[in-house]
């Protein structure tokens, strides 16, 4: 966690009046993650590819997924822009990151630059994610959250469907990694032009005075378990997510163009995840709901060793893994942005830091794990993994 001294920033609670979010809005905000998403998960099916193109290892490879997630766990300081200089203003400037860091990766295809431009990917992340989850949650009371932010992570399903998948087939067809990131990039810049000029920021609905961020409301059992809670939980997301493309090369032989027909199919099981938490998770409860989703992630976690070498096991199998993640992860944030309504845009924030502290920790043992160990053990350790964080996710509980 960050330093605890207390410092005077503009809190959600200073708010005299927010606009009521509109359906135009969530469009925006959710449009706007769509290139981010594509660029932060393409890398994992593109690792094999880049291990000839760069003329590097596989182990080399996996820090690119290291640096990302790294750079990632700045978020505190994207929450801290969003309080201070507004959500809007935020994600505006992390697509302008976002836009350079995918155009450095297209101009100089070696593995020092795409070091740094997925280093710049992590942090435009952890710039808009938290600042585009605080104005989606400010702007929609507890009993819709599940509504608003399910219908915002959708975003991270159709960035596989509608991003990695056509270009995986597109690095196939050319055989380079340049055209997929520059389309990165000039969505990112499409993406930055329509929240700048169509997203209101609300700032004339805030109050001059400021207030000192309520660290004793983020110092709660809950709040510190909460953390705990993401952290394990994309920790496990990640141990199997990283390996996943290798081990099915290695297993299936699969081609880069087969591997982004399988994040397809990934993104509609997921698609189907947070649209269900959309539709249904406030109706049946986010908390019952969340923890019969990771009982089912963990069950498809264990299965996959004995699905792995026949399509007509593996398939099903695969599609209700990311399903199941999806709905889980889904419906645990509206869980988390009300764990501490004091510091909403702190706690969403330092969330983010604990998910990609626990993605960090699963980058760098993963490849190692899957190499040393087998499928077999990854999968053992990434459903533990996620018993753990169930437990956690039991004793969570919301204060609005």
């Amino acid at each position: 966690m960050p330093d605890e001294t207390p410092c005077s920033i503009a809190s959600p609670a200073a708010h005299t009046r927010i606009v009521d979010l509109t359906t135009a809005h969530l469009a925006i905000v959710t449009g706007g993650r769509l290139a981010l998403v594509a660029a932060f998960r393409i890398i994992y099916p593109l690792q094999p590819f880049l291990t000839d193109e760069l003329n590097v290892d596989l182990r080399t490879v996996s820090a690119l997924i290291t640096v990302q997630l790294a750079a990632s766990m700045l978020s505190p300081l994207g929450g801290a822009m969003a309080d201070t200089r507004g959500e809007r203003a935020t994600m505006s400037s992390g697509l302008a990151i976002f836009a350079l860091g995918t155009a450095l990766c297209a101009l100089s295809p070696s593995f020092v630059a795409f070091l740094i431009g997925y280093a710049l990917v992590g942090l435009a992340v952890a710039l808009y994610q938290p600042a585009a989850q605080a104005y989606l949650a400010a702007r929609t009371p507890y009993a819709r959250r599940g509504w608003a932010l399910g219908v915002f992570e959708t975003s991270w399903a159709l960035g596989a469907l509608l991003g990695v998948a056509p270009l995986m087939q597109l690095v196939q067809t050319t055989q380079r990694s340049a055209p997929a990131f520059w389309s990165l990039s000039l969505a990112g810049l499409a993406s930055l032009a329509l929240v700048w000029a169509l997203l209101p920021d609300g700032s004339s609905n805030l109050r001059t005075t400021t207030r000192r961020i309520d660290w004793r409301a983020l110092r709660t059992r809950e709040a510190l378990l909460a953390l705990l809670f993401v952290a394990l939980t994309l920790c496990a997301y990640d141990l199997i997510q990283i390996v996943l493309a290798p081990w099915l090369r290695q297993t299936l032989a699969v081609n880069e163009a087969q591997l982004g027909q399988l994040f397809a199919l990934a993104g509609i099981g997921e698609l189907i995840g947070a649209l269900g938490v959309a539709l249904l998770g406030d109706r049946l409860g986010i908390r019952r709901t969340t923890a019969a989703g990771f009982l089912l992630a963990a069950a498809c976690v264990a299965a996959l060793p004995f699905v792995g070498q026949e399509w007509l096991w593996l398939l099903p199998v695969y599609v209700l893994l990311y399903l199941s993640f999806e709905y889980a992860i889904v419906a645990a944030f509206p869980l988390v942005s009300a764990v501490a309504p004091s510091a909403r845009g702190t706690m969403l924030a330092l969330s983010a830091a604990a998910i990609g502290a626990g993605r960090v920790v699963a980058s760098l043992v993963a490849t190692s794990l899957w190499l040393t160990f087998g499928i077999g053990w990854t999968a053992a350790v990434t459903a533990a993994i996620l018993c753990a964080s169930l437990l956690c996710l039991l004793v969570v509980k919301p204060r609005e």
